[in-house]
């Protein structure tokens, strides 16, 4: 590994000030402009971890399909913050901007891992921040997505490491934190089964038990473990949102907005996978996530952070197979030619935020055609027929609501219309008479 002074890698030395200044200008512009707001999926997840210490049950005093591993960590918040839910917004805006900013750092590392290349590594780094909400959305709160990235990419830095068992229970905590975190269990069960055979698959089916059995079972103790699994295992598969895979591509572009430029490179980058021994986990990864984000979940740009990983990953192979040479533009400065692509990548960047808040051609054409290509979605129940409070209402007075569904978002909606629940359900986590 290239370094420059005590060990520091050349490629975190350039990467960090990326980072850090983007990182905090976010967390500082929050402060100043909209301190203590949050938004309605932190709410419910933060919410919920203050009712957890005040003997609520998730899945059912609480209906969501979200896995329980968020509601633990919001819970552990809302007991640092004394039940003063100021106060725990502001740690959780502040947690999550940390782990985010974490799980780039960790995205150069491994990049760097894959190609022991500085540049491609900074390169990668750069790829996911070209999502701007990677480091806006932070300061407003818990975000289930966000947290399973990072227990995700400490996996696969784990098994990298020779520590099966280790990476076996982050990759838990990843698919307890979000369903589509279960594809990093897969992942190091196979690195580690390429690198020790069965005994390495083994070793991350002990360390994924460590944290899988001691949930299932405390679930079962308080009487939740058939309505953790109806919410979290079969609701995701029965609310999920209509769609087309012509609606879903329109909706993967505009979240990259003018970083799309960056996706066939990342295709070329996956198809050098093998070449010159590079490790075959990449593609696994980028197929599944991938496919998760076409097919299984697409809701927004926090659906796609998993894939985003592995499009950074695939952007450092390619930038790692190209030959440098000098260009030069006159009077001005000459750099090497993969030094040029870490300054593209740079604007790309900075354009992030400009693509979110104005207008052109091209993101008018794509909200257009997203639009046509989404099928229309009537359900015949509406949040207006709830005698509940919203959720900021909720969170910030405190509310206990009489009735489990409250959240009420649109997998929720959809849930209680196909199986033929009520609105003022008291508990939810029954098994469904009829579909």
């Amino acid at each position: 590994m290239s370094t420059i002074h005590d060990g520091v890698p050349r490629w975190f030395v350039a990467l960090f000030p990326c980072v850090g200044i983007l990182f905090v200008l976010s967390y500082v512009g929050y402060l100043g402009f909209m301190w203590p707001e949050t938004a309605t999926d932190p709410a419910f997840f933060q919410h919920t971890g203050w009712y957890v210490l005040n003997a609520g049950i998730p899945y059912v005093d609480v209906w969501d399909v979200n896995p329980p591993i968020v509601f633990g960590l919001t819970a552990v918040l809302a007991a640092f913050s004394g039940g003063n839910m100021v106060v725990l917004q502001t740690l959780s805006g502040a947690l999550m901007t940390v782990v985010n900013a974490t799980s780039v750092l960790l995205v150069g590392w491994l990049a760097f891992r894959l190609t022991d290349d500085d540049v491609a590594a900074v390169a990668a780094g750069l790829v996911v921040l070209l999502v701007p909400e990677m480091y806006l959305m932070p300061p407003v709160g818990t975000r289930a997505q966000f947290y399973a990235l990072f227990f995700g990419l400490v996996a696969l830095r784990l098994v990298l490491q020779d520590r099966p068992v280790a990476a076996g229970a982050l990759a838990a905590l990843s698919a307890g934190c979000w369903q589509p975190g279960a594809g990093f269990v897969l992942l190091v069960g196979g690195m580690a089964a390429q690198h020790d055979g069965w005994r390495g698959t083994l070793s991350v089916v002990i360390g994924t038990g460590v944290v899988a059995g001691p949930l299932v079972l405390g679930f079962a103790a308080v009487g939740a473990l058939v309505p953790m699994g109806v919410e979290t295992i079969l609701a995701p598969f029965v609310g999920g949102a209509p769609y087309t895979l012509p609606g879903r591509i329109y909706s993967i572009l505009l979240v990259f907005g003018y970083g799309m430029v960056v996706l066939p490179v990342a295709f070329y980058g996956w198809s050098r996978t093998g070449h010159d021994r590079r490790p075959y986990w990449v593609i696994a990864g980028a197929l599944l996530f991938g496919l998760q984000a076409l097919i299984v979940d697409m809701d927004g740009s926090t659906d796609l952070v998993l894939w985003l990983a592995f499009v950074a990953f695939g952007v450092a192979l390619a930038v790692a197979a190209v030959d440098p040479f000098p260009i030069r533009i006159p009077h001005i400065v000459t750099l090497q030619s993969r030094q040029w692509i870490v300054v593209v990548l740079v604007v790309l960047v900075l354009s992030g935020p400009v693509w979110h808040v104005t207008g052109s051609p091209l993101k008018s054409t794509l909200q257009d055609n997203e639009e046509r290509a989404t099928p229309d979605e009537e359900l015949p129940i509406t949040k207006d027929e709830a005698s509940v409070p919203d959720m900021q209402t909720i969170y910030w007075e405190k509310r206990t609501p009489e009735t489990c569904h409250y959240r009420l978002s649109r997998n929720e909606l959809r849930w209680i219309a196909a199986t033929d629940d009520r609105l003022h359900t008291i508990q939810c986590g029954q098994w469904p008479t009829e579909f």
